[in-house]
């Protein structure tokens, strides 16, 4: 008998089962980020699609492991090593820092530069692992942008219509009605899609990189071009049925309708182009593509299925959002480890002072956070200004005036913007320190916060901050 045999069993597949273990380890060190993804990314409908992308990039990695190309290293690698190593530091400084996008993009670059460390390097294994930043909630960055395109584009469209359209900013008015097109309507889901779907595409099939470059292309530009469709269909419609069609509510599904058939096209499309090469003598493929086509195809009905809002999975919410019932004349702030209130008298003035601490357990809990809001619910913002190191809002509601002191600390460093306090977290998280306040207060003015009496309050207000931190 061979040796070799028992190491030569296709049951035990080494480099598959290191990748999973890989994988697995990378996910339980890094759970708090897990915590976020979940929370911002797989309840989102721009972002469901995240449940199908770990298994796709498992599937791929198993198929590369089938074919040879995935083996380990014969010896150490200095500069896969290095990579990992800066890969691991920039996480550790932002996951500290509770930079949302730069935590996303380090743990990326970990699950990349690990696999190039500890395997063979080809661009082959590259790939699978770059296919997880479709799970990351970072693309939101674009939704303006293409929120301008697609009004730019819808626009344009009508004017062949003859149905007279008004528009202003992002509202279209026409004589059935208006119609916004919202962050939703940008089209950031189907680029997503797509973009995940071609990219996994041209990796199964075309090896030519200006092929590969035209049929993405392609795929993005049609994705753009359907949601631009979907959007004046649905202002047609709803102009036609004089608001009344059942698509006004359900406007989601009836793009991936249009969406599906435009992909399948393309896929035929893209066949052509892979049908085309030949194969690289004397190199061996890295999967059996004897019909890949299906297999993309399957990837891509599943992941627009799970894209579509109709389908959407419930995830219980967190329980430690802290502010469930909102008080009167107070900000809504999301996890928080602690908080004191104190009632402070400055004159014939009564102010609510909070202070916030957040301990950085959770990624999510810091003043800056998106959702917190230091407006109370309600009032309206009139002016603000910086003014002894505070932030201070006049704001309005109804005949009532008042003013909010707002100013976010860590350590001994305060800041009155939000982009200064994410330096200040930045510079404290190389020691560690991600203890954060957010101080805030609330005075009602008297009359009508007239220039003396608004001078008047903030005086007697910094005065009275100043004892009570003494």
């Amino acid at each position: 008998m061979n040796k070799n045999t028992l190491f030569d069993q296709p049951k035990i597949n080494a480099p598959f089962v290191g990748i999973l273990i890989l994988f697995a380890t990378i996910c339980a060190l890094n759970i708090p980020i897990l915590i976020t993804l979940w929370r911002h990314g797989f309840d989102d409908g721009t972002y469901s699609h995240a449940f199908l992308i770990p298994f796709i990039s498992l599937y791929l990695y198993y198929e590369l492991a089938q074919s040879g190309k995935l083996r380990f290293r014969e010896k150490f690698a200095v500069l896969p090593t290095i990579l990992l190593l800066l890969s691991c530091y920039l996480l550790f400084i932002t996951t500290n820092a509770q930079i949302s996008v730069g935590y996303w993009g380090a743990l990326l670059a970990v699950f990349i530069t690990s696999v190039t460390m500890l395997y063979r390097f080809n661009w082959y294994i590259v790939f699978p692992a770059a296919f997880l930043i479709f799970i990351f909630p970072f693309w939101g960055v674009l939704v303006p942008l293409l929120q301008n395109v697609s009004i730019a584009a819808v626009t344009y469209m009508m004017s062949f219509t003859g149905v007279p359209t008004y528009v202003e900013a992002e509202f279209v008015t026409i004589p059935a009605g208006v119609f916004e097109i919202a962050d939703g309507c940008s089209g950031l889901r189907y680029m997503i899609v797509s973009l995940a779907i071609g990219s996994l595409f041209i990796f199964l099939n075309i090896r030519d990189t200006k092929r590969a470059a035209l049929f993405l292309s392609l795929t993005i530009l049609g994705a753009l071009l359907t949601n631009w469709i979907r959007i004046t269909a649905l202002i047609l419609i709803g102009e036609y049925s004089n608001m009344e069609s059942s698509l006004m509510e359900d406007h989601n599904t009836f793009g991936w309708y249009l969406y599906v058939p435009f992909m399948i096209l393309l896929f035929y499309w893209g066949n052509t182009l892979s049908g085309s090469l030949l194969p690289e003598p004397n190199k061996v493929e890295n999967f059996d593509r004897s019909n890949p086509n299906k297999l993309a195809l399957f990837f891509l009905i599943i992941m627009t299925l799970a894209s579509s809002s109709t389908l959407r999975l419930s995830i219980p919410q967190d329980v430690n959002v802290n502010e469930v019932k909102i008080e009167k004349n107070t900000p809504e702030v999301f996890y928080y480890s602690s908080k004191i209130n104190m009632n402070i008298s400055a004159g014939n003035t009564e102010i609510t002072y909070s202070i916030y601490s957040f301990n950085g357990e959770d990624l999510d809990g810091k003043p800056s956070y998106y959702n917190n809001n230091v407006i109370p619910k309600g009032w309206s913002v009139q002016k603000k200004f910086v003014e002894n190191n505070w932030l201070i809002y006049q704001i309005s509601k109804h005949n009532n005036k008042a003013l909010v002191f707002v100013k976010y600390k860590i350590s001994n460093d305060t800041s009155t913007q939000v982009r200064q306090f994410k330096v200040n977290r930045i510079k404290k998280a190389l020691t560690g320190n991600n203890d954060t306040e957010l101080h805030w207060a609330f005075a009602r003015c008297k009359s009508n916060c007239t220039k003396a009496e608004t001078e008047a309050m903030i005086k007697l207000s910094l005065d009275n901050f100043k004892e009570k931190k003494k």
